[in-house]
């Protein structure tokens, strides 16, 4: 057994021990002595790990550790699936809750290498790699499965991640699957939104996409650019009426901003999806071997995340209920006008596809791919 494995097994056999040690506490008043005692062996174990190692990831998010049970970042998987799966040869260092900024600031960071990996939207990165602006068109791959199906694809990693990474500024490591975007009007605003007509000139913020604008143009919404960080704040104000992000984005939004809705419209427009990103600075400074390891670690914290995804999401419903928002689920007819309104099939998606793909004719292998499983099931 390597020095690194039989340390992972001494921090192993640690946890358990805390764990039956806090069981304890329930029959002795000694609680604040033994957390206490609990953090300083765990830091103690954490610097010999960060020590031992030869490489550093710097791996940061706008998601809070602790919120695993109501957010899909996956964190502490991630990081013990590249501890594990480089021998303890790459420490991951995580900062949660935003303290290495959030949204298009997070996205940047990542891009100039001044952060090693980072958890962000599509839409957020959609200026970095346009290409991932496809996914923001709308009522085609909104579906999990579809969605599942077409990120798990050959086809977009020949058509989208291998353009993004000929780019040499990132990677994308894996996607989340957080739900679909919603049509969600703030408790100051109050009302449903049910159908198109009932967005026409709504004070809609949306994210930093291209393709999101032009789906909140024709459906006639106002459309307010504000950072992700601000959202909350407006929403208060009473400074704009509605947003998008999926149940899941909203009850995990920064600045309490589950305590500011009203009514969520589940009108399944594209996914809110979040990647795990990788600079490609940093990814480069590491042997084969190690990169190796990054991907397989990867691979396995994706297939982990979709164990769990479905009871986060009905957890996050439920404490939102829980707030006084409201959920409505869109009639087929209404669905059906969304999709008249702003589907794919319109034509003027037709300059977005060209733009992102060169030949508008392949966004037709992407819709393909959200029909076949590649082995991935929710």
């Amino acid at each position: 057994m390597s020095h690194y494995l039989k340390h992972l097994s001494k921090r192993r056999t640690f946890l358990k021990t805390a764990l039956a040690l806090s069981t304890n506490v329930l029959l002795t008043n000694s609680l604040p002595s033994i957390a206490s005692q609990t953090n300083d062996i765990y830091s103690e174990m954490e610097y010999e790990l960060k020590q031992r190692a030869k490489f550093h990831m710097v791996f940061a998010s706008p998601y809070i550790n602790e919120n695993a049970a109501y957010s899909p970042h996956m964190h502490l998987q991630l990081k013990n699936n590249i501890q594990d799966l480089s021998n303890g040869q790459i420490y991951v260092e995580v900062h949660d809750h935003g303290k290495l900024g959030v949204g298009t600031e997070l996205m940047s960071s990542v891009s100039r290498g001044n952060i090693s990996a980072a958890l962000v939207s599509a839409s957020n990165l959609s200026p970095i790699a346009p290409e991932l602006d496809l996914l923001n068109i709308p009522f085609w791959s909104a579906q999990r499965q579809k969605y599942i199906n077409l990120v798990t694809s050959q086809t977009w990693d020949n058509l989208v991640l291998k353009k993004i990474r000929m780019q040499g500024r990132i990677d994308v490591l894996f996607h989340h699957v957080t739900g679909a975007r919603t049509a969600t009007t703030t408790k100051g605003y109050g009302k449903t939104i049910k159908t198109p007509t009932d967005i026409a000139k709504v004070q809609f913020r949306i994210p930093a996409s291209k393709s999101l604008g032009v789906f909140y143009q024709l459906a006639g919404a106002t459309p307010i650019k504000a950072r992700w960080k601000n959202v909350a704040l407006l929403a208060k104000a009473n400074r704009l009426n509605a947003l998008d992000p999926s149940i899941i984005g909203l009850y995990n939004g920064p600045n309490n901003l589950k305590e500011h809705l009203g009514v969520i419209s589940e009108i399944e427009s594209v996914q809110d999806g979040w990647m795990t990103v990788v600079s490609q600075q940093w990814y480069q400074t590491l042997p084969s071997k190690l990169q190796t390891a990054i991907k397989e670690a990867a691979d396995k914290t994706f297939t982990e995340h979709l164990e769990n995804i479905l009871q986060i999401e009905q957890t996050c419903q439920q404490e939102l209920m829980a707030l006084g928002t409201q959920l409505y689920q869109p009639t087929q007819d209404e669905k059906s006008q969304w999709i008249d309104c702003c589907g794919h099939q319109r034509q003027e998606w037709s300059p977005i596809k060209r733009a992102l793909l060169g030949d508008e004719k392949l966004f037709a292998h992407l819709v393909e791919a959200t029909q076949i499983n590649n082995g991935f099931t929710l």
